[in-house]
């Protein structure tokens, strides 16, 4: 099978990259061995020209072999791969011919490296064109020589913010960094590659700016990129959770100045080290999950169908609905509804703000105060108040409006879809699509399969999902879906605990050195602990005393702390900030009175349980939800659990999963101590082997 192909035409020739097995190219064991056959015959007979293209549509070249990545478990070997693709990179740049990479569609990692070696790259004009070099999101950094050579494009400046971020740019983007030498249209791809190979050969000097050069700029400049880049992470120890980024920082000062042999030796050791550690594995298995959510049997058989979707109209323009019409206008023209001008105005300046990234997705939204325009609707998205029936009451108006074809999605969190779908004219276009806050910016969708939903729908609505950029996980219709049933025994053990008198900012900062984005106790606050107390009391009707919140929490809900939006709940908020400890907390908790002007003291004094013992108190009942949620069939396959753990939740990606994680315990220790937090030990909980 040729991969790689070598196709001369007079005094030019094409470097061809193509597959079929595999839907885009990659850098993995054939492509090198026929890229190091062809670099052969170049060599021994250099055309004028070269020009690198790809055969397979939206792709030019999406990086290394990652799944030979994550097989290395020696630096050493790591290492010597990290040399060998540097020395493909190195003999294309020295070819006499005057090289020009033809970029169109996904440009990634080592696929960007190849590009950046050649004397010219041409970035096309496609809506699919994306550079990068991502492989920090790996727990890697680029190996084959990026380190080097995307400075000297782009400048020190912006090549480390690419390389730390994984920033893509597209092709406009990149021509205006440096990136690109230059950028055209499909239809003008002949004729840039004309005016490039008139150019000649490039000798690029020395990165800039200059001042980088000067020692004691030099340490100023890396000292705040660390700062920057660590400043995310101050509650871990870098080192063990995301060390590529230190890593990274570190070689990236070393290199500076140095020449590119003694520079491309010290990128290729680094890399080798990083390669091996257990972060590397755990986040090429999370980028895994990623894609196996957006190839999914439903996402591929509802595709065509979702490619015909244009309309979609989106009712309530709260902090979910005007999110969501901003998700939805990455693909579609959005009417946003709202029965109030005030609420009406809000959403759209909540969207000004994110219209600063992108205006031309604002001007694909219309605020609408009537439902004019839902005859031409091609999908209905509710984000309106959390009640049965006020949701009820919106799809009878709607259904009398929209066309047959219409898809109805309800953006509800815990409500029955199966019970909307009762009063619904016809039932099986309706399903649950459910976002989480804040839209734009969470990752995962939930599409809720009701009692009648049809499977056509389901698989339009998954599809529809990655159009949009998400990653959809199927569940079936169950109170609290996925996601929030796994997440409310975790906040609900982390309330338990308060009223063992362990202290708030104690628990939250167990969580978040645990690699948790926030503690349980903010998190509430941020959510808001009415939709808290709301959400815990439908579960536990459904199911029973685990999901049951305490009755000083619903307390605290009826005196108006209901977290960040009041201002104050166990945290004061202000500006989007926490603050001190709510000092009023005490009273709730039927705790001492702290001493005056000591709110930290508002629980009183218990031995402190260690880190561990706060993780595992709260983490292993969602562990042990998520076994129940399996065992009951609510998702399709284990790994979505791991998955929706992660782009959902934001659990901890360096630790692979909360099935992942808690399967490299020792089985009895971890049965010990599912019995000693007074749960049933899951049937199911062999499952684990699976991830070991």
């Amino acid at each position: 099978m040729d991969v790689v192909s070598l196709v001369r035409e007079n005094e030019r020739a094409r470097l061809v990259f193509s597959r079929e097995d595999k839907p885009v190219n990659v850098l993995d064991e054939i492509c090198l061995q026929q890229l190091e056959s062809c670099l052969d015959q170049l060599e021994a007979d250099p055309p004028k020209v070269l020009v690198l293209e790809s055969a397979i549509s939206g792709c030019f070249i999406a990086g290394a072999d990652v799944d030979a990545i994550a097989a290395i478990r020696d630096a050493a070997q790591a290492t010597r791969l990290a040399e060998r693709g540097q020395g493909l990179c190195r003999r294309l740049e020295a070819l006499t011919s005057v090289s020009i990479a033809v970029v169109r569609g996904a440009c990634m990692g080592g696929g960007l490296e190849l590009a950046m070696a050649c004397d010219h790259l041409l970035a096309v004009e496609d809506k699919k064109t994306s550079l990068a070099l991502p492989e920090i999101k790996l727990g890697i950094h680029p190996g084959f020589g990026g380190c080097v050579r995307l400075p000297k494009r782009v400048g020190w400046v912006r090549a480390v913010d690419m390389i730390l971020a994984g920033r893509s740019v597209d092709a406009k983007r990149a021509a205006r960094i440096g990136l690109a030498d230059l950028t055209a249209p499909p239809e003008r791809i002949g004729d840039a590659v004309d005016w490039l190979a008139a150019r000649g050969k490039v000798q690029r000097g020395r990165a800039g700016p200059w001042w980088l050069y000067l020692p004691f700029v030099r340490w100023w400049f890396f000292y705040e990129v660390e700062r920057k880049a660590t400043s995310r992470f101050q509650h871990l120890d870098l080192e063990q959770a995301y060390p590529a980024i230190p890593a990274t920082v570190k070689l990236l000062k070393e290199i500076v100045g140095l020449s590119d042999g003694v520079a491309y030796a010290r990128e290729a050791e680094s890399l080798g080290r990083l390669v091996t550690t257990p972060t590397c594995k755990n986040l090429v298995r999370v980028f895994h999950l990623g894609q196996s959510l957006k190839r999914q049997d439903a996402v591929k058989r509802g595709q065509a169908s979702a490619d015909n979707i244009r309309n979609t109209a989106v009712f309530g323009a709260g902090v979910m609905g005007s999110g969501i019409a901003w998700v939805a206008a990455r693909t579609t023209d959005v009417d946003l509804h709202d029965i109030t001008p005030e609420a009406l105005e809000r959403g759209m300046r909540s969207l000004g703000r994110l219209a600063r990234r992108d205006a031309k997705r604002l001007r694909r939204i219309r605020p609408a105060l009537d439902d004019s325009n839902l005859e031409g609707a091609d999908v209905v998205i509710e984000a309106v108040i959390e009640e049965l029936e006020a949701k009820q009451a919106l799809w009878k108006e709607v259904e009398a409006k929209v066309s047959k074809d219409c898809l109805l999605l309800t953006n509800t969190s815990s409500l029955s879809v199966t019970a909307m779908q009762e009063e619904a004219r016809v039932p099986a276009r309706m399903a649950g699509l459910h976002f989480f806050n804040p839209a734009p910016k969470m990752p995962l969708v939930e599409v809720i399969v009701g009692g009648q939903s049809s499977g056509e729908v389901v698989d339009t609505v998954a599809a529809l999902a990655v159009a949009w950029g998400k990653y959809p996980i199927v569940v079936r219709d169950c109170p609290g879906f996925l996601v929030n049933r796994c997440l409310m025994p975790y906040m609900v053990a982390a309330l338990r605990l308060l009223e063992s008198g362990q202290k708030p900012e104690h628990v939250d900062g167990a969580l978040k050195h645990y690699g948790m984005p926030m503690g349980a106790i903010e998190l509430a606050d941020k959510v808001g602990l009415d939709i808290c107390h709301h959400v815990g009391v439908h579960l536990s009707e459904a199911f029973g005393e685990r999901f049951a919140m305490p009755a000083w929490f619903g307390e605290l809900v009826k005196a108006g702390m209901l977290g960040e939006k009041s201002g104050k709940g166990f945290y004061h908020w202000s500006g989007g900030r926490r603050g001190e400890l709510n000092p009023e907390l005490h009273r709730f908790l039927k705790l001492p009175e702290p001493p005056e002007g000591d709110a930290a003291a508002a629980v009183h004094e218990v031995p402190a349980m260690s880190d561990q013992e706060i993780c595992d108190a709260c983490l292993v009942p969602m562990l042990v939800e998520a076994l129940q949620c399996l065992d009951e069939e609510l998702v399709e396959s284990a790994v979505h659990v791991d998955a929706a753990m992660i782009f959902g939740i934001g659990f901890p990606p360096f630790r692979g999963g909360l099935l992942r994680d808690f399967a490299q315990w020792d089985r009895e220790k971890l049965v010990a101590c599912i019995q000693r937090l007074g749960l049933e030990v899951p049937g199911n909980i062999g499952v684990l082997d699976e991830f070991v």
